[in-house]
C-alpha cells in the first residue's frame, strides 16, 4: 500500500470490515466511524486475556479521531509502517469506534530488518471471536452470531463464556 493511498484504503478496509462484522454480530454496526490508534507491542502482559485487559484499559482513555487525522499521524510513521490492523473497538448505536494496531518495522529483530526495510505496509481487517461463539470441529452446527463488543466484557459476554465452559 502506497502512501498516497493510504486513507482510501482504510476507508475501504474500513467498509469491509464492517460487512464482515455484519455477517457474523448480531449487532446493528454502524457506518459511522471513529478511530483510535495502537501500537501492537508483545512486551505487555504474559498472554492474550492480559494483553486485552491492559489494552482495553489503555483504550478507554484514547479520544477517537476521524479518518483524517488518523491518517495524518499514520503518514507521519509511514516509512516504519509494518503491518496495519483493523479491528471494531466498540460499536454504539450511532457510530462504531475502529482500533488501528499497527506494527513497526523497528519491533522485528535485528536480523529481520533488512529483509522488510523497504516494503510497504501490510493492511488487515479482523473480527476477533470469542471462544464460545465458535463451533466444534467436525460439526456441521452453524457458528452462533455474537456480539461484537464481546471484548468489553459485560454480564451477556461472562454468561456466555460460562456456558461455554459447561458445553465443553
Amino acid at each position: 500500500m502506497k502512501k498516497a493511498e493510504l486513507e482510501n484504503k482504510i476507508s475501504e478496509a474500513t467498509s469491509s470490515l464492517i460487512d464482515i462484522a455484519t455477517n457474523i454480530c448480531w449487532n446493528k454496526i454502524s457506518r459511522n466511524c471513529e478511530y483510535i490508534m495502537s501500537e501492537i507491542d508483545e512486551s505487555i502482559g504474559k498472554n492474550y486475556f492480559e494483553r486485552a485487559k491492559i489494552r482495553k484499559k489503555i483504550n478507554d482513555k484514547k479520544s477517537p479521531k476521524s479518518l483524517n487525522k488518523i491518517v495524518t499521524e499514520l503518514t507521519a510513521i509511514y516509512e516504519n509502517l509494518y503491518d496495519i490492523n483493523l479491528y471494531i473497538y466498540k460499536s454504539l448505536s450511532n457510530k462504531t469506534i475502529i482500533e488501528i494496531r499497527y506494527f513497526l518495522k523497528t519491533s522485528h529483530t535485528a536480523e529481520f530488518y533488512p529483509t522488510i526495510i523497504n516494503n510497504e505496509p501490510m493492511l488487515h481487517c479482523k473480527v476477533a471471536r470469542p471462544s464460545y461463539a465458535t463451533k466444534p470441529p467436525n460439526s456441521n452446527k452453524p457458528e452462533k452470531k455474537f456480539d461484537v463488543n464481546w471484548e468489553l466484557g459485560g454480564i451477556r459476554h461472562k454468561l456466555n463464556k460460562f456456558l461455554g465452559k459447561l458445553r465443553y
